[in-house]
């Protein structure tokens, strides 16, 4: 059925028209309608449904049930008396129920090898066509393919002695699952879903949709236990069942009874169903379990006003119904806990459009389990702030006794999020919390490992999960938070306190190398950050010394026997250029350029191992620093005398040669970037940053040796490379800082060459930029810093200068 407002009201007009005529005469009514094949199926569908749902078409149903569908008052008419006869091996009781289609009976084994009651599905005199022993047929192979234990199950089948058929099922003494979670603590009715949840996903499993999902067929018994009834319009799901050929994920259109308040839109409309139609069900089915009402039609009184509030009523937010709305006696409690993550859940269950809910029942269990666990759950945007509240509800003990920085942690994912990167701001958060929890439980299990045998185990498992943490959270997130504004001081917060809890682990299991391999990956972070001129803050250089010696005394222990381990030389490598920058900083050059020649050497000695293609490409961008760094050695003397320009030139050239090597080996990048976090820098943006560095820094020589136009050349390409990479990366602190740098020497170069305007474009340009990140960073931060803003404000005040002399 086309489902535009036109066409769905010819289908009511004439539905509406045929009610009001005896059954004998709606045939010649729909025939002179006028009305083309398909809206007259359609038609005919709606008043077939109607026929059935006054008849008390539903599997054990009662005059409550229907009452509560909101499709009739009346009860639904007796079945007939069949006490003691005989259905193969059983024997009738007494009647449950009757429908459309069969009638239902309670009955006991006969031979008495059966105990306890069994309920016999028998099919009705006169309803022995083809389509319905068909659809009988269908209904009983659909229970034989299930097993589960919130499923009733199928005990036995055969023929009446009349020929009729019939199956046994297992008896359910229960209450509609609406009714039994009404005054139930949230907890419990969630649970309760959950057991649904899992019946329905197992025949979704087994190929088969219920496509009839409603309160009347599913009880909860008087243990709790959920069951599922009634596959009487269940539908097999396989291809190879299908006759015709048609895709086994959906089944055909046409003419088939549902229940409108229960039914999905694309059921209503007569379009193909699939397992999205029963998560819709299910949707309908929680709302009201939570509610105590339906999510839509809740004033529909026919079949027709409960399809067509289906299609064109939006589900109400439950946490939003009134307490009028509402029959459930503890509502003004439980709509509170009902705002936000059920809220979305079951919106999401409840989408009009198939693919706008969950692609599984599994996916939607998972989600309501997330919930009752205190976990973030996939219908709601993945916000820095919901998922630290759900981290921190979780663990209120472990984040007040760890104390990792969770405010610090928050503030620097949450400029994350400013630039789009939820993905990865989820995942280092995500990240943190685990290492929260892991590095308490090791600490526990550590404590006790001389208790039992089973608590040494725990502890073992518990380092193995902290070691895997922390090197996702160095080699896969590191840069993620480190280079955005703020992320630097909460990663310093996280990696210090990581470090503090992961030190008495490693005092009880001196031994462990992996854990001492793991402890130096951490320290060289933290030092890089502590040591770090552009984002540590000015007085952390002693904080930055103490732990790279640390960091190094692990190394040197492990180093032996962990030559191959591409992370320790790494890391080892990284550690000693902090050490060299910090004795540089200290004016104690030679010490630099001891500690990078013994870099270099353990690099080199590294490389000579057999490593991926990740490892290879880690120890050559280290090495490539390293070269970096000497030059800046040779180069930045505190004393002319000390001043080796030739051989700072050398070492530029060395490391300039290593990164463009690097950068030709496209595919090995490209792998290293799809192993990234989400929203990470490219490993190509990293590579051009640092040749802009080697530019700047030649520019740098130049100047020294009075030769402005080739400073001018280099400087020019420093702030080109820069530029490039602002503007591909806005927020990163250390693109913006390298164009801040690269343009103050830009504009010494042209200053010395004369071009006065030039020269003030580019001051002006290094100002605003130590502008915007002193707004960043705050007053703490190196731009603030007096001497930066000295060094930059005279520069601009020279080439202001030049230019109006000029």
């Amino acid at each position: 059925m086309a489902g535009t407002p036109d066409r769905w009201a010819e289908i009511k007009a004439a539905f509406e028209a045929a009610l009001e005529r005896p059954a004998a005469e709606r045939a010649a009514l729909l025939a002179a309608s006028g009305l083309d094949a398909d809206a007259l199926a359609e038609v005919r569908s709606l008043l077939q449904h109607h026929d059935e749902a006054t008849e008390g078409d539903e599997f054990l149903s009662t005059p409550a049930e229907l009452d509560e569908a909101g499709l009739s008052a009346s009860p639904a008419p007796p079945a007939a008396s069949h006490s003691g006869q005989r259905l193969g091996a059983w024997e009738v009781v007494r009647p449950l129920g009757e429908g459309g289609m069969g009638e239902v009976f309670e009955a006991r084994r006969a031979d008495g090898s059966f105990e306890g009651r069994a309920a016999v599905k028998l099919l009705k005199r006169g309803m022995d066509s083809a389509a319905v022993l068909q659809r009988f047929a269908l209904e009983r192979n659909a229970l034989a393919r299930l097993s589960h234990p919130h499923i009733a199950r199928l005990l036995d089948a055969g023929a009446s002695g009349e020929g009729l058929p019939f199956f046994v099922m297992e008896y359910v003494d229960g209450k509609p699952i609406h009714e039994a979670a009404l005054g139930l603590p949230l907890e419990q009715r969630l649970r309760l879903f959950l057991q649904l949840a899992a019946a329905v996903a197992h025949a979704h499993r087994n190929l088969l949709v219920h496509r009839d999902l409603k309160p009347g067929n599913v009880l909860v018994d008087r243990e709790g236990q959920v069951k599922l009834l009634d596959f009487g319009i269940a539908k097999a799901l396989d291809p190879l069942e299908r006759a015709d050929g048609a895709d086994g994920h959906t089944t055909v259109g046409g003419v088939r009874p549902f229940t409108p308040h229960y039914a999905s839109p694309e059921q209503v409309r007569g379009e193909p169903v699939s397992t999205a139609t029963d998560i819709y069900s299910l949707g309908v089915l929680l709302y009201q379990m939570l509610t105590g009402a339906r999510p839509t039609g809740r004033h529909a009184t026919t079949p027709m006003a409960a399809a067509k509030s289906v299609l064109e009523e939006q589900p109400t937010r439950p946490s939003r119904l009134s307490a009028q709305e509402s029959p459930d006696p503890q509502w003004l409690a439980t709509r509170k806990r009902l705002e936000g993550d059920l809220d979305n859940i079951l919106l999401k269950a409840l989408e009009k459009l198939p693919e706008r809910r969950y692609a599984s029942v599994d996916a939607m269990a998972a989600d309501v389990q997330a919930y009752l666990d205190g976990r973030p759950v996939s219908a709601r945007a993945a916000s820095v702030g919901y998922l630290l509240t759900k981290f921190m509800q979780r663990n209120r003990w472990a984040v007040l006794t760890a104390g990792v920085g969770a405010a610090g942690l928050a503030t620097a994912l949450a400029a994350t999020v400013l630039q789009g990167r939820v993905a990865a701001a989820a995942g280092v958060l995500l990240l943190a919390a685990g290492l929260v929890l892991a590095l308490l439980q090791a600490r526990q299990a550590q404590l006790s490992r001389n208790a039992a045998q089973a608590a040494s185990d725990d502890a073992r498992q518990q380092l193995e999960r902290v070691k895997r943490i922390t090197s996702d959270l160095l080699f896969r997130y590191g840069d993620t938070v480190t280079l955005l504004p703020g992320g630097a001081q909460a990663q310093e917060a996280l990696l210090r306190d990581s470090a503090a809890l992961l030190e008495p682990a490693l005092q009880g299991a001196p031994d462990d190398l992996d854990l001492a391999v793991t402890m130096v990956c951490a320290l060289g972070r933290l030092a890089e950050i502590q040591g770090n001129i552009t984002v540590a803050r000015p007085d952390s250089a002693p904080a930055a010394q103490a732990t790279v010696a640390r960091a190094l005394a692990l190394s040197d222990k492990a180093w032996p026997q962990r030559l191959g381990d591409w992370r320790l030389a790494s890391w080892t490598v990284r550690v000693r250029v902090v050490q060299a920058q910090l004795a540089r900083r200290d004016g104690r050059l030679p010490d630099a350029e001891t500690t990078l020649q013994r870099a270099a050497d353990q690099a080199a000695e590294s490389l000579q191992r057999r490593h991926g293609a990740e490892g290879g490409l880690y120890l050559a961008s280290g090495l490539a620093n390293v070269h970096l760094n000497l030059a800046q050695v040779y180069e930045h003397g505190n004393l002319p005398s000390l001043r080796r320009p030739a051989d700072a030139l050398r070492e530029y050239r060395r490391a300039e040669q290593a990164l463009r090597d690097l950068l030709a080996r496209k595919a090995d990048l490209a792998e290293l970037d799809r192993k990234a976090a989400p929203g990470d820098t490219s490993t190509e943006s990293y590579l051009v940053h640092q040749i802009a560095v080697i530019h700047g820094g030649r520019a740098q020589v130049h100047l020294r040796q009075a030769d402005p136009a080739a400073a001018r050349q280099e400087a020019e390409a420093a702030v080109a490379l820069m530029q490039q990479n602002v503007q591909g990366d806005p927020r990163n602190v250390a693109w913006r800082d390298g164009l801040m740098t690269e343009s103050h020497t830009l504009s010494k170069a042209l200053l010395g060459l004369g071009e006065r305007a030039g020269a003030l474009q580019a001051a002006r340009c290094a100002w605003d930029t130590a502008q915007a990140l002193v707004a960043d960073e705050g007053p703490q931060s190196k731009w603030a810093h007096a001497s930066v803003q000295a060094m930059l404000g005279q520069q601009l005040a020279l080439a202001l200068l030049a230019r109006l002399d000029g």
